[in-house]
């Protein structure tokens, strides 16, 4: 899977060298970007700088599109746009009023411009993100976040709770706001046998943008990482955010399904999958503990899942009068044409434990068993079993931990060059599965103080005469991974080429490819292997999507590398925790002189 980075911005209202040059200095910093999207008002009523971005004394560094807002587009935009297919200038290209577009990157995009008076009853399918300038109406509702005078669109809401976006861009209250993610009924669109994430209900991030330039330094910019629905294998799982809400809209009096003819529309017709007949799946994400049903006043299900609805009782009901095909095969007995599985003697169900129904017709939901709960993460700090005794730094947004059972071994003063052993994790703070997963305000901040604590811990091992190797494994979508990043000195006696050709020689002999880059300008895949060496340059090895990567393989070559082959395995390493805490006091005093963080906060 490849992922892109994508920008989003508010409206600028006619602002346009302010926008523009704005976004060039996000670019050259924390891009390069692949798509721009200006969410609003480009124009607005201030047209004074429309002349200077037609004859391209402004310059648009990156692929972008635009919609309208409040404002409809000058008449010579207008006409610009209306001769050249939508392109305004060089690298800027108008949305129109509503539709949808797949760009280059195989990004799908919907949009609806301006105002809406009435519903869209024709909608695209399967959508990466959608573009609208209203909010729509009830977005705050089970949002923990508090946003005064909202007041939204119902078409609006109407609309983006049919087309299920995996992001959603509003401009029109000219105020910063990224919900907490809620999750969307399972897609109607998708045939029932074909294995897509969009059957198990995915989130929508809603972002609401600022105005460009406004007074109050609202933020009007967000950038993100994105693998494009597209680029996704269909059985790729999906990692579900621990602070995802319901679905915020209200769907009472809206209709379940819509009509299934489309009309010979270029926006709405591109790429929609019109007339599937698919029966509305059902979510397998259980509602958080604090959820009761309002109809049965009990937990452990949804209230569309009650079984004490009359929703639910009729199905019930037509379900057993239905005749049973003379050709059906019971899947749990083998049966033919007895019963379907669900009714089944022997098929258990899997809410209560009891034989004979389906989970969603459960007659005792007060006996759903509860989830299993996700084991917690060892990394992160608010688990008090993490081994708090090992963290020798802390910052704002990493903290640097001794490994437990490092590779140095310390007990050993000939292999132990660097107080403590040297052999660290740098850790984010917050719980990110890898790097890219993160809002990129975080991976700003984290790259900033990431920099600072290589560049202190290579001061560190050169003046206890080492070098600083480093290596990650990022595996997109395992929740249960913690982002982070191991340290290891090695002494002077074994320079870049050496620990080069140590990689390379073990990659030949276990079949992997690596490719050599420039660690300050790495472009890396999403699954990734990689080593940093002392010299600025890395190595890095893409991870197929069903490799079984050798979570132990940075350890396993610098363990034969230095003499120590024995301790591959951290847990054979491990040590008591008064000679752990010996080692993390010895590292923490000699390290405190380069500590980049040493005033920011104690532990």
């Amino acid at each position: 899977m490849s992922s892109i980075k994508v920008l989003a911005t508010g409206s600028a209202n006619g602002k346009l060298v302010e926008l523009f040059s704005g976004v060039t200095k996000f670019n050259n910093k924390w891009g390069p970007f692949d798509l721009l999207l200006c969410v609003g008002d480009l124009f607005g009523e201030n047209t004074d700088e429309i002349n200077r971005l037609l004859s391209e004394e402004i310059k648009i560094p990156i692929t972008t599109y635009f919609m309208h807002g409040k404002y409809e587009l000058p008449d010579i935009v207008k006409e610009r746009v209306e001769s050249n297919n939508g392109e305004l200038c060089q690298n800027l290209f108008y949305l129109g009023n509503q539709g949808s577009i797949t760009t280059t990157h195989g990004v799908k995009v919907a949009f609806a411009s301006g105002v809406l008076d009435s519903s869209i009853k024709n909608h695209p399918t399967n959508v990466d993100l959608l573009l609208t300038y209203e909010w729509p109406k009830d977005i705050t509702r089970l949002s923990s976040q508090e946003v005064a005078d909202v007041s939204g669109s119902i078409y609006v809401a109407q609309l983006v709770e049919r087309v299920k976006p995996r992001y959603h861009f509003a401009a029109s209250e000219n105020v910063f706001f990224k919900r907490e993610p809620y999750q969307n009924a399972p897609s109607t669109s998708s045939a029932e046998n074909d294995d897509t994430q969009l059957q198990m209900g995915i989130p929508t991030w809603f972002v609401g943008l600022a105005e460009v330039g406004n007074s109050t330094k609202e933020k009007w910019y967000y950038g993100f990482n994105l693998v494009p629905l597209i680029n996704m294998p269909k059985s790729s799982p999906l990692s579900y955010p621990k602070d995802m809400t319901e679905c915020p809209f209200s769907t009472k009096g809206q209709k379940r399904k819509l009509d299934g003819t489309q009309p010979d529309n270029y926006f709405w017709s591109k790429g929609n999958s019109s007339g599937s007949t698919s029966k509305r799946g059902r979510t397998n994400v259980p509602p958080p503990e604090s959820y009761t049903c309002n109809i049965c006043k009990l937990a452990g299900h949804w209230i569309k899942d009650c079984p004490e609805s009359e929703r639910n009782k009729q199905r019930q009901q037509n379900n057993k009068s239905k005749p049973i095909p003379k050709d059906y095969v019971c899947k749990s007995c083998n049966e033919v044409g007895k019963h379907v599985m669900f009714d089944c003697p022997n098929y258990e169900c899997k809410g209560c434990g009891e034989k004979g129904h389906h989970p969603k017709d459960c007659p005792s939901p007060q006996k759903v068993k509860p989830n299993k709960p996700v084991q917690p993460c060892w990394f992160c700090l608010s688990n008090p079993k993490t081994v708090r005794h090992l963290i020798v730094s802390i910052g704002n947004e990493l903290y640097l931990a001794l490994a437990k059972g490092g590779l140095i071994d310390t007990q050993d003063p000939s292999k132990s060059i660097v107080p403590g052993g040297g052999h660290v994790l740098l850790v984010s703070i917050i719980h990110y599965a890898t790097f890219r997963e993160a809002p990129l305000d975080d991976q700003i901040n984290m790259t900033a103080e990431m920099e600072k604590y290589k560049s202190a811990l290579k001061r560190f091992f050169q003046d206890c005469g080492a070098g600083m190797v480093s290596f990650e494994i990022s595996y997109f979508g395992r929740k249960q991974q913690h982002h982070h990043v191991q340290f290891v000195p090695v002494p002077f006696e074994h320079d870049s080429e050496k620990i080069r050709d140590a990689f390379l020689e073990e990659a030949n002999s276990d079949d992997l490819k690596f490719h050599q880059i420039q660690a300050s300008t790495a472009i890396v895949p999403v699954n990734y292997f990689k080593v940093d060496l002392p010299d600025g340059s890395s190595l890095i090895h893409e991870i197929a999507m069903n490799e079984q990567f050798d979570v132990q393989y940075g350890r396993k070559v610098l363990g034969k590398l230095l003499g120590s082959p024995q301790r591959v395995n951290w847990r054979e390493c491990v040590i008591s925790d008064e000679l752990e805490r010996a080692d993390a006091e010895k590292f923490k005093e000699a390290f405190s002189k380069y500590d980049p963080m040493a005033n920011v906060k104690s532990f």
